[in-house]
């Protein structure tokens, strides 16, 4: 690519396809959502690296880290980086993950309520999901990972957790577009600045 974005993703469909659609990921409900967080220093601030730099990650759910400095617009992508998507959650979104084979009812009940809560949000697939744990909550410094929506657990960690990070109340759009689906609303009953959490859950 002429932009260089392939040094974070490389355009392969594998991210975002699902080659078995008629086998969905089994809906598991005696497996419970997990939520985990990560100690992070005290006084650590991640650093911007431009694209000419290659970032690595040694976790697959990666609640905090270094990451670009152009952060995507918040709302739902067809694919975006974690290496974009890490500086959201600086800004103290939520990031919904989703393994691209799983549970279609299951990935539509988490965006509703995902984008019920709050505007800056990510929604993106991410095929290096746990297959018995599918979807994800990724917020600044913490994860929640789930088999089906547990609606009180995804509320729940949206209240407690967004908003975090160095510049958690920083409501600026992003300007990283590519592969964007839908631009996020702001949730019914808040506004721009995310004042109220979930208002109407």
């Amino acid at each position: 690519m002429a932009n260089n974005l392939d040094r974070d993703w490389d355009g392969s469909p594998v991210n975002y396809t699902c080659y078995n659609p008629q086998l969905p990921l089994p809906v598991l409900p005696h497996i419970k959502s997990i939520e985990t967080c990560d100690p992070i220093p005290d006084g650590y601030y991640p650093q911007h690296h431009c694209i000419a730099e290659q970032i690595v990650y040694n976790e697959t759910l990666t609640t905090y880290g270094d990451h670009r400095p152009l952060w995507p617009v918040f709302g739902e992508y067809k694919f975006v980086p974690k290496q974009r998507w890490l500086h959201n959650i600086e800004h103290g979104a939520i990031v919904m993950l989703y393994h691209p084979c799983a549970n279609k009812v299951m990935v539509s009940r988490l965006r509703a309520l995902v984008t019920s809560c709050i505007r800056k949000h990510i929604i993106t697939p991410y095929n290096l999901m746990d297959r018995e744990r599918p979807l994800a909550l990724i917020a600044w410094g913490c994860r929640l990972t789930m088999s089906s929506v547990n609606i009180n657990d995804v509320i729940s960690f949206i209240k407690r957790k967004s908003m975090k990070g160095p510049e958690g109340t920083y409501e600026k759009e992003g300007q990283y577009t590519h592969m964007l689906v839908k631009k996020a609303d702001i949730a019914d009953g808040s506004d721009f600045k995310d004042s109220k959490i979930c208002p109407n859950l």
